[in-house]
């Protein structure tokens, strides 16, 4: 099997790196839900990541077998192949592990992952071999309906378009050939692996102990002593301070101030610079054009009965209150419905239509009688006719054109954004058409300017919270860099000033060690006070160490938990402790403003009332990791009926040195 050929590379483990599953895999692990034109789009939007910043550096490394990594039948994996999957999945690990460049992922992590991306790739192609063995055949026409329905080819108007077909394949760099392989090979995967997994069922004793463990009660009780609890009897003295304040320097500091360069590109900041010709825009218009060309509307209230001397009785009441609400209460058998700023075609029940549109606005009109039964209504809102020209929408529309095409016009740029960046050491060369916005300024790690502001870094709250980590992570004047952002944004920043906090003088912040002192002296009280209670408690019970104490009060007695019912009130680390002690076993734990000491009493089992929908959905959760575990195995037979022949050992090393996003030269 593949996992035993490559065995002989380099195994590090890194338990903070989860591999992304590519198309093929994503197929596997889901069984193939989503529906085709669905999956294909998936694979095309792949491939459209994939396909930036790895060039074809590969190509001239010697003979067919030695531009070879793997070879699976009469399949075969190239550097090229690998490459471009591999720096796919590198930002992604990159970010997982808190990294801000996937260049800084250690050389042994970056192996670790190339070796499961290899492995993606051969299960890949041992699919399609599996498909080619059982005879399986894609007709011409349903690769052709697969390809028009994927969104990306669509012009304006939502219809296939064979420009912008041709316009996507050449911005990921991929021709119309290897799409259309793409997509049969697809539908082989779909055809081959549609409902795996679909008879498996969790066993019932499973379900019962699995429910058992979630919900069974703990029932405890359970006393908290504030820091604040305990009074400190004596002021502190000036020996006890300046002691305070030596050994706590860090907290008697002025704010660390940092100016830095920068430059954000964003969706947004892309939209604005995209041009849209104005033959789209005018499709656009004339596609909408029941948007922009509005008739009369009206905003209707309206009771319907089916018996005529109710409806009068309502119609009468109606007008002398004059209210909606009360008007629905009062007659809770007739259908009520609200028809918001609606036209005459839009109303379903044509005689409501035509009497509504007749009748003058703010008067409770009717009984009517229509197919739909007597209607009495009431007309709130009148909006006369009106239209927007092209040249009053053009705005709006282009608006709609350019952000939708920001996130793929985003990706496309990301190569000349970044030998921008490797090009400018200042940020001040980067091309106005790319769509990044510069800033600069001074601001603390908070994100803060002097004045208390929060600094103008663009984007939203994520991505500024990023670029201010940033800038107080890099060295002052150190080379930019580009750094991969939320929602598929860059930014890349220079530091070129740094003013560090200094340590303010004792006199002036002499009243905030006073606090600081206090309070330091009331949380070592209430550990002391706290400790000398839990010893107490481990010899009998927490409510029999209380007896007679001032804490008694403040016991809560019989509180009631489970996994599936936490208490609200109680820290997290306090909860997660309960579940671990024993019936009749006491334990101290501390919480952010208290510590907590908890005496488990009793151990019910789980209420009837949960028992239902929690084992629902236990069993759910086990038939999806069942699901999961079935591809695996039968990855594993199909590596046995067409093992790997081939593994070059020095090639994929080369290929994993070698390839680092943004690097060389992708599709543009």
């Amino acid at each position: 099997m593949v996992r035993q050929v490559l065995a002989g590379l380099p195994r590090p483990h890194h338990p903070a790196i989860r591999i992304r599953p590519d198309p093929m895999i994503t197929t596997l692990r889901h069984l193939l839900v989503d529906s085709w034109a669905g999956r294909a789009a998936a694979i095309l939007i792949f491939l459209a990541f994939i396909g930036w910043g790895v060039g074809d550096v590969y190509s001239n490394m010697g003979t067919s077998s030695s531009n070879t990594i793997v070879t699976i039948g009469n399949r075969t994996i190239t550097p090229d192949d690998l490459a471009r999957a591999l720096s796919a999945q590198l930002p992604a690990a990159a970010q997982q592990m808190g990294l801000s460049d996937p260049s800084h992922l250690p050389d042994g992590t970056k192996q670790q992952i190339a070796r499961q991306v290899l492995h993606n790739l051969v299960i890949q192609n041992e699919v399609q071999l599996a498909g080619e063995r059982a005879g399986m055949v894609v007709p011409d026409e349903l690769i052709r309906k697969e390809i028009f329905a994927i969104p990306a080819f669509h012009n304006a108007a939502g219809q296939f378009d064979r420009s912008m077909l041709n316009d996507r394949l050449a911005r990921i760099g991929i021709t119309e050939k290897r799409l259309i392989q793409m997509i049969r090979e697809d539908i082989i995967s779909r055809a081959l692996l549609q409902g795996m997994g679909a008879s498996v069922q969790a066993p019932t004793s499973l379900l019962n102990r699995l429910f058992a463990f979630d919900a069974d009660q703990r029932v405890m009780d359970v006393l908290r002593v504030p820091f604040t609890s305990t009074a400190v009897s004596a002021a502190p003295t000036d020996e006890q301070l300046h002691r305070y304040y030596d050994n706590h320097p860090q907290d008697f500091r002025t704010t660390e101030y940092r100016h830095a360069k920068m430059v954000v590109m964003t969706a947004d900041s892309v939209a604005k610079t995209i041009e849209v010709p104005d033959d789209v825009l005018h499709k656009l218009y004339d596609f909408q054009s029941r948007t922009y060309n509005m008739p009369e509307t009206r905003t209707l209230q309206v009771l319907t009965f089916q018996d005529e001397s109710k409806a009068n009785a309502a119609a009468t009441a109606w007008r002398n209150t004059n209210a909606w609400d009360a008007i629905q209460k009062a007659y809770p058998d007739a259908a009520a419905v609200a028809l918001p700023h609606v036209r005459e075609s839009d109303i379903p029940n044509p005689e409501l239509a035509k009497a509504a549109f007749g009748a003058p606005a703010n008067q409770i009109s009717g009984p009517t009688k229509t197919a739909a039964g007597w209607v009495v209504f009431n007309i709130t809102d009148v909006v006369a006719p009106h239209q927007t020209t092209f040249e009053q929408a053009k705005p709006e529309l282009r608006d709609q054109v350019q952000k939708q095409e920001a996130p793929e016009a985003l990706q496309a740029r990301l190569k000349q954004f970044q030998d921008a960046i490797a090009g400018s050491t200042t940020l001040e060369k980067i091309p106005s058409n790319l769509g990044a916005v510069p800033a600069a300024g001074s601001l603390d790690s908070h994100g803060l300017m002097q004045d208390g502001t929060p600094a103008p870094i663009p984007g939203d709250a994520g991505l500024r919270q990023s670029i201010v980590q940033h800038i107080f992570s890099q060295k002052k004047d150190a080379q930019p860099v580009v750094v991969n952002g939320p929602d598929g944004s860059a930014f890349a920043v220079v530091v070129d000033e740094v003013h560090p906090g200094t340590r303010r003088p004792f006199a002036d912040v002499r009243d905030q060690i006073v606090l600081a002192w206090t309070a330091e002296q009331q949380r070592h009280a209430a550990d002391t006070r706290t400790t000398t209670l839990f010893t107490e408690a481990k010899k009998s019970t927490l409510a029999k160490a209380l007896d007679g104490q001032t804490e008694a009060s403040s016991l809560r007695k019989d509180v009631t938990i489970s996994r599936i019912h936490p208490d609200q009130s109680l820290p997290q680390n306090v909860l997660r402790a309960a579940f671990g002690l024993k019936v009749g076993t006491t334990g101290m734990y501390e919480g952010p403003d208290a510590f907590w000491i908890v005496n488990v009493t009793g151990q019910k089992p789980g209420a009837e009332a949960d028992a239902a929908s929690l084992q629902k959905e236990l069993s759910a959760q086990y038939v999806q990791a069942l699901q999961a575990d079935i591809p695996a195995a039968l990855n594993a037979s199909l590596e046995k009926t067409v093992p790997v022949s081939h593994l070059n050992t020095n090639l994929f090393n080369q290929v994993v040195a070698s390839t680092s996003p943004g690097n060389a030269g992708g599709a543009q």
